[in-house]
């Protein structure tokens, strides 16, 4: 799975642009992601324009974002043998902590990906109220 990353944006934006999708209607949200699974961009501008915005707040070029898929899997693998191997259990219980946290952000990944690809980039008048 290749990295997709939105443009750098300052806390203050991508905090805006975070709230602006959630207070979105339920079924608006729903319906934008499930347009962008199938390639398709959500009939209305504004609810398009905000999960663009929503979609470049989450996927920000950091470096968790930039991580390929095999590193967390090699680290779950390698936490559960020395888990084995040494008998300290305490690291299978971090290797379960770390895949976790790694199916959460490919599932983030998953959901929003499609939604930066299919958006135009952002006017300057394009901005989350």
């Amino acid at each position: 799975m290749s990295a997709v990353v939105g443009p750098e944006m300052t806390p203050q934006r991508r905090a805006t642009a975070l709230r602006a999708f959630h207070t979105l209607p339920k079924e608006d949200r729903e319906d934008v992601l499930a347009l962008a699974r199938q390639g398709r961009r959500h009939p209305d501008e504004r609810v398009a324009a905000v999960a663009w915005w929503y979609a470049a707040a989450v996927l920000q070029p950091r470096w968790y974002n930039r991580m390929p898929l095999a590193v967390p899997v090699v680290a779950v693998l390698a936490l559960l043998a020395a888990a084995f191997l040494l008998n300290f259990w305490p690291l299978g219980f971090l290797a379960i902590v770390v895949l976790l946290v790694s199916a959460a952000l490919v599932r983030q990944r998953l959901l929003t990906g499609p939604l930066l690809g299919l958006m135009r980039p952002p006017a300057a008048g394009d901005v989350p109220d």
